[in-house]
């Protein structure tokens, strides 16, 4: 009764702290490591931690904490520059920070225009959310999710049988120990533990397998909700966006991007969050 926010709402604070600190990319590094395929010289090792929010919500530029360098594979970070020689007339520009501070480890631009990359991501995120109105919710999760549970279902149901089977085996096989041990039994007590040790090896089998295959079934429902969830909340982003203010297209994008990269001539490659390409997949957007 003393609670004050709900807990996903305090998750998600405590998440975005957790980001936005300096000590997350390297807390990151171990789990995180990646061999990225430069525009030239093969490939480099570098750390991408994975991002729900932006590093930072200030500033006009729609990227934060997730843009890197086609050419060296570092970090590409947000700053602006001077248009003309008035200081107040700047633009937001997004910066190798290699290129800018160790010049011999990069040998592509130093700056890209945030105008120029940022249209593109957002024509991307638009095409996105026109997608997610066109599909029906429930094909969608009828495609990706009832095909798995209806086989998870049958296979569920065979084992319970088989179960129920085995138990009244072992049942019958108890009995006829008692029957045994009078002598009213043709078989010895050795038999029948045989027997029964081979009985209760397919019953602990079989409820292993039932365990498993219920953990699956729920699995499987918890995947609808995801989808669901994921799709609804694409619906909202999509009535949201374009009258959206910076910081909240910041969020958005960061949620769904996990990683854009740039290189000359404002070459752009875009990756998308594991959860959001699943579902992205799901819509036939690859």
């Amino acid at each position: 009764e003393l609670q004050i926010i709900s807990p996903e709402q305090f998750a998600r604070v405590e998440r975005a702290r957790e980001q936005r600190s300096s000590a997350y990319e390297a807390k990151c590094a171990a789990a995180w490591g990646v061999d990225i395929s430069l525009l030239e010289n093969g490939t480099i090792p570098t750390n991408r931690p994975p991002r729900t929010v932006p590093r930072r919500n200030t500033g006009r530029a729609l990227l934060s904490g997730n843009v890197f360098c086609g050419h060296c594979g570092g970090r590409i970070f947000a700053s602006t520059a001077c248009r003309s020689h008035d200081p107040n007339d700047r633009v937001s520009i997004y910066k190798c920070y290699n290129r800018t501070q160790h010049k011999t480890l990069c040998n592509g631009p130093t700056t890209y225009r945030a105008e120029r990359v940022d249209a593109v991501v957002e024509t991307l995120l638009r095409n996105i959310f026109e997608r997610a109105r066109a599909v029906n919710e429930s094909e969608l999760i009828q495609q990706q999710v009832q095909e798995t549970a209806a086989q998870c279902r049958q296979k569920l149901r065979k084992a319970q049988a088989d179960h129920t089977k085995a138990l009244r085996e072992l049942a019958k096989w108890e009995g006829l120990m008692l029957d045994s041990i009078e002598g009213t039994c043709v078989f010895s007590p050795e038999q029948i533990k045989r027997r029964m040790d081979t009985v209760q090896e397919t019953v602990s089998g079989l409820a292993e397998q039932i365990d498993a295959l219920k953990d699956q079934a729920a699995e499987s429902e918890y995947a609808a909700k995801e989808i669901r969830e994921s799709h609804q909340r694409l619906l909202s982003w999509a009535e949201l966006f374009d009258t959206a203010s910076i910081e909240e297209k910041k969020m958005i994008a960061s949620y769904l991007i996990k990683a854009v990269t740039l290189t000359r001539d404002y070459g752009i490659e875009v990756e998308f969050s594991v959860s959001e390409a699943q579902y992205l997949g799901g819509m036939e957007m690859g």
